[in-house]
């Protein structure tokens, strides 16, 4: 049996041409054949992507569920709203025999977990649309219908999502652990044609009404990129307006001091080196910030001496004659994790510089070189390594599980590298009491944190952002955006993969990051601070052109 992977998807080049319409993935021997959907040019007009539903084949959390999405329709003049179908295989295995630990004796998949809000499901409001056409948006869902979107074998259940307006004629549409499908936008008079039901858009109508708008999440932000070197003391992130690049001050300074350590003018050449990209200046703000452990006076004094300290350096270092500078300590009212542990307090301890150049951020894909202190190339691997489309094979700790993960390709979309793994367990799945997660996410940040060490909660213990790309002498992690009323980052890829698995289990992962420019990229899953648990690294992963 074969199966294949679809990464259907379509952008427009810098010099207007069309791309290759209906990228896909390769196969391997053990899986079985399935159908992708098209994909198109960024003009409506000659456009080559479907103007009805597209079906994609999924891997639910190892349940195998066909996918069917509809064009995004523009419903009225403040929302926009498409359909995702899910029906569930008739053969599919069983719950019981997929989850490793499950109280659901009914065989019953709750896709609105995975495709919706943790922890109970709220319809298919992780659905997120993705603008590739230019630097990068993303629509977040206001609500959707179908709550836990419950399916037993053979079943069908739909989900109408709302969105805010959408300026485009096609979007790509990020279906969780499916795939990546480019739809066209239409108007509400073509729904019909397209096979939208009325039902449907009765749906969202009710939505639109009840929520007296789209809905309070729905929104459309810029997507961002962060990055950080790999000894981990600089992480920089960059948006359409702002570079800001982090200092860790355990590197930077001696402990409890303002003095420079030998370490920092490694980190501060990536603020000369960005500083230099934009010669016609702009402003530059730097603020100091302290751990808790003395008294306010003193951590008050200290960070504001750092941010001092800070500005003498980088002024040695970098032409900062066209660029307005200002120095600010903020002692510790403003952690950025609000935790006491010593790893909250070690990243409490910083110094944040941020850039606004007078005419915005450039917007080559490609991000910025990162100088490491430990040095250049690529760090030495921690853990198992084999080439993408071959897959590598990761044993848990003491031997208790295993999986293989396989990445036949990325596509690159509108500054994006758009990818869909294949994560399959192998003899005593993930084991009874891990959770696939551990695989997947960042094991440098605390259980609630994301991977830029904010603290998101319950809503950030499963997520996937431990899949980063090495490049420039830096960890690149998933693009990601921040919601409105939000104070943590959510990246593009899997909001929730947290369950037991038993053997023999397939799963989808969706990932997309920061185009890094590269014709063959290297993924790696970093270790932990205290062992090599979970760490892996995938190379020679070929990046197509759509």
């Amino acid at each position: 049996m074969r199966r294949r992977i679809f990464l259907t998807l379509t952008a427009l080049a810098a010099t207007s041409a069309p791309f290759l319409a209906g990228c896909r993935g390769g196969s391997r021997p053990g899986n079985d054949d399935g159908a992708s959907g098209g994909g198109g040019t960024g003009s409506s007009a000659a456009s080559a992507t479907p103007a009805g539903f597209q079906e994609l084949e999924a891997h639910i959390m190892g349940q195998r569920v066909a996918v069917r999405v509809s064009p995004l329709v523009r419903v009225s003049n403040d929302a926009t709203a498409l359909v995702v179908e899910l029906t569930r295989a008739s053969d599919d295995a069983a719950v019981g025999d997929v989850q490793a630990s499950t109280e659901d004796h009914e065989d019953v998949v709750y896709a609105g977990i995975y495709l919706g809000e943790f922890p109970g499901g709220s319809g298919a409001n992780h659905v997120r649309l993705i603008d590739t056409m230019s630097t990068g948006r993303v629509w977040t869902a206001g609500s959707a219908s179908g709550s836990a979107l419950r399916l037993k074998p053979g079943e069908t259940v739909s989900s109408t999502v709302v969105f805010a307006p959408v300026d485009l004629d096609e979007v790509t549409v990020l279906v969780p652990q499916t795939g990546f499908v480019r739809v066209r936008v239409i108007e509400r008079d073509a729904a019909a044609d397209a096979e939208v039901s009325t039902e449907a858009l009765a749906e969202a109508d009710k939505i639109i009404r009840d929520e007296n708008g789209p809905g309070d999440k729905a929104a459309v932000v810029p997507l961002e990129r962060y990055t950080r070197t790999l000894d981990d003391s600089v992480g920089t992130r960059t948006t359409d307006r702002t570079i800001a690049v982090t200092l860790s001050s355990d590197v930077t300074f001696e402990s409890d001091s303002y003095n420079l350590t030998t370490a920092a003018d490694a980190q501060l050449q990536t603020v000369a080196g960005q500083v230099a990209r934009y010669p016609d200046g702009g402003s530059l703000d730097i603020v100091g910030h302290t751990d808790d452990v003395a008294d306010d006076a003193h951590n008050q004094k200290l960070s504001e001496d750092r941010a001092g300290a800070v500005k003498d350096r980088l002024s040695e270092l970098a032409d900062l004659g066209k660029w307005e500078v200002s120095t600010t300590g903020k002692g510790e009212t403003e952690p950025a994790v609000d935790d006491t542990t010593d790893e909250a307090r070690a990243t409490n301890r910083r110094v944040v510089i941020t850039i606004t150049p007078t005419s915005g951020t450039q917007t080559s894909t490609a991000p910025s070189a990162t100088p490491d202190s430990s040095g250049s190339g690529l760090p030495e691997a921690k853990g198992p390594v084999g080439a993408g489309p071959d897959g590598v094979t990761v044993n848990g700790p003491d031997n208790k599980g295993q999986i293989t993960v396989f990445l036949d390709h990325a596509t690159r979309t509108g500054g994006l590298l758009l990818a869909q793994l294949e994560v399959t367990t192998g003899p005593g799945g993930t084991g009874p009491d891990t959770a696939l997660t551990a695989w997947l996410d960042d094991p440098a940040t605390l259980i609630t944190s994301s991977s830029r060490g904010e603290k998101g909660g319950v809503s950030a213990v499963a997520i996937t952002d431990g899949l980063t790309l090495l490049a420039d002498r830096q960890r690149v992690y998933t693009a990601d955006y921040l919601p409105p009323d939000s104070d943590w980052h959510r990246p593009l890829t899997e909001m929730y993969a947290s369950k037991p698995l038993k053997e023999g289990v397939t799963t989808t992962i969706c990932v997309a990051w920061p185009d890094t420019g590269q014709d063959t990229l290297t993924l790696d899953h970093p270790p932990s601070k205290r062992n090599n648990d979970y760490a892996y690294r995938l190379t020679n992963i070929p990046v197509t052109e759509n």
